[in-house]
């Protein structure tokens, strides 16, 4: 039986969730392998290098989220010539996208290494971790227009195989760092590349395969109003990308600059690798349910659009503060253990604002994917993508006011709040949404959820000598508690009721008698 609507999204739902799981768990290792085979300046200038090809992916990135919109809602309109066509599109942009990445990311690239404290002895390394990441870099953007058919027609559960198998990969890499001999830190770039160019490559195989869609032909090349629709939508849609990647990865370069070195780097890329780690949940989540959502105003289904985009911010933070709240509150520790004691400078401080951050942003996440299926996104995108922007700034004068590098990166979280206040009043302007719906649908049931867990959490935390037991009672309450206030506060009785119907389906098909 094929899988379709709520129950795909499920499905979908699950399967990011054992990907989460098994991903976090093998991290886990590998950053701390990494770490103490590359030691924390290695590792803070690969992170540094690292935040460059952020600045140049991000336009794949803003393009794939552009693409999935027109592909799902021809979806929705049950019309595959229109799917193809946009394919093609989106082929033929992101070539051009690629091309332009070689003549201009280069000498950007090693220009701007120049003006970073970078050891002059590690220099030509830099440039060679460059290098392999622009290459990867491109073959990821000519990759971008199959796998986002995955994203498209909901096969999340495909992709979340593939980026277990790239986890578990680079977990071997990460394993194979001390028995090699030489410059660890090109032979890691290299793998890495390596890992992303052959799993790209299979999954390109893999969409050919699968979707009819996704076929070569030259009469779509000409569609002029194809490409004028795609980039006037991605138009802002990059604007706003570019606000986001400065109010992200361009802090690790301010963090580089003020500090003067390379290991305040290395918590930063610790940090971003944990919140990766836990925001992988709220990622899948959200692609689980922003094709549905695309294809729902496709079809026309406006209300039910916008029911599911609710529930998607709801669940996003729900299932993040599972985790998220045992983590702030025993980070300390969870670090020390983590890492063997061997914690960069800044990471604990660090990883608690950035993850602050992300639960701000979890608030609105859905209706960012409504507001991309609405389609008409220059106002909006202008001023998030301003917003964004002014990150950058707020943590430079920061710094320039004597704040400690934790203290400037709080600039995230309040401008986070400044995007979630703009978004519910679009929402409400454009879609006739009242905030109070979005008040007490999303936000007043997470916070009734959150507190009671955090102040438990903390209660154990403050009452418990520290040790392996208190870490353990701490994730097991806090969990525990998020949980059930979830199910008896912040679930209506569909939701509870189609809950209970899947366990129950399970149930039965676990014990059901053997003929």
């Amino acid at each position: 039986m094929r899988l379709q609507g709520t129950n795909l999204i499920v499905v979908n739902v699950l399967a990011s969730y054992v990907r989460i799981l098994l991903v976090t768990g093998l991290t886990l290792f590998t950053s701390r392998w990494v770490l103490a085979a590359l030691g924390q300046d290695e590792f803070g200038l690969y992170s540094l290098v690292g935040v460059l090809i952020f600045f140049i992916l991000f336009i794949g990135n803003v393009m794939a989220a552009s693409m999935q919109r027109f592909y799902a809602y021809a979806i929705g309109q049950n019309d595959p010539s229109e799917v193809q066509k946009w394919f093609n599109c989106a082929f033929v942009i992101h070539g051009l996208f690629a091309l332009m990445l070689v003549l201009v990311g280069i000498p950007f690239g090693i220009v701007l290494i120049t003006f970073l404290n970078i050891p002059p002895d590690r220099l030509a390394t830099c440039y060679w971790v460059y290098g392999l990441s622009i290459v990867g870099a491109v073959w990821t953007m000519l990759a971008v227009p199959y796998i986002g058919m995955f994203h498209a027609r909901q096969r999340i559960f495909e992709l979340s195989f593939w980026n277990s198998i790239q986890a578990l990969l680079i977990f071997v890499l990460a394993g194979s760092l001390f028995r090699l001999r030489g410059d660890l830190l090109f032979y890691y770039a290299l793998g890495m590349v390596g890992i992303k160019l052959v799993l790209d490559a299979v999954q390109m195989l893999r969409a050919r395969s699968l979707f009819k869609e996704c076929r070569l032909h030259s009469r779509y090349w000409l569609g002029r109003s194809s490409y004028y629709s795609v980039l006037a939508y991605s138009g802002w849609q990059l604007w706003s990308g570019l606000g986001a990647i400065l109010s992200n990865q361009g802090l690790g370069i301010l963090i580089n600059i003020f500090t003067g070195g390379t290991k305040a780097n290395a918590g930063y890329g610790i940090a971003g690798q944990v919140n990766s780690a836990v925001s992988g949940i709220g990622v899948g989540v959200y692609q689980s349910a922003v094709s549905e959502i695309f294809r729902l105003e496709g079809a026309g289904e406006r209300q039910a659009m916008i029911k599911l985009a609710l529930r998607t911010s709801k669940f996003i933070v729900l299932l993040s503060l599972v985790w998220l709240l045992p983590l702030c509150i025993e980070m300390e520790a969870v670090f020390a253990l983590w890492l063997d004691n061997n914690v960069p400078e800044y990471a604990v401080g660090f990883c608690r604002v950035i993850l602050s951050a992300y639960v701000v942003n979890g608030f609105i996440m859905g209706y960012g994917a409504a507001v991309g299926a609405y389609g008409k996104v220059a106002s909006y995108q202008s001023v998030q993508g301003t917003l964004l922007v002014m990150t950058f700034p707020l943590a430079w004068a920061a710094f320039k006011l004597g704040a400690t590098p934790v203290q400037a990166l709080f600039s995230l979280t309040f401008i986070a709040a400044c995007c979630n206040v703009y978004c519910v009043l679009w929402v409400k302007k454009k879609l006739q949404v009242p905030v109070s719906r979005w008040l007490r649908e999303v936000l007043g049931k997470c916070i009734l959820c959150g507190v009671p867990s955090f102040l438990l959490g903390w209660w154990v935390y403050a009452s418990l000598e520290p040790g392996l037991l208190r870490m353990s009672l701490v994730f097991v309450l806090c969990a525990g508690c998020t949980l059930l206030c979830a199910w008896l506060l912040a679930m209506d009785s569909e939701e509870r009721g189609f809950c209970m119907s899947k366990v129950r389906r399970v149930l039965g098909f676990v014990f059901q008698p053997k003929n």
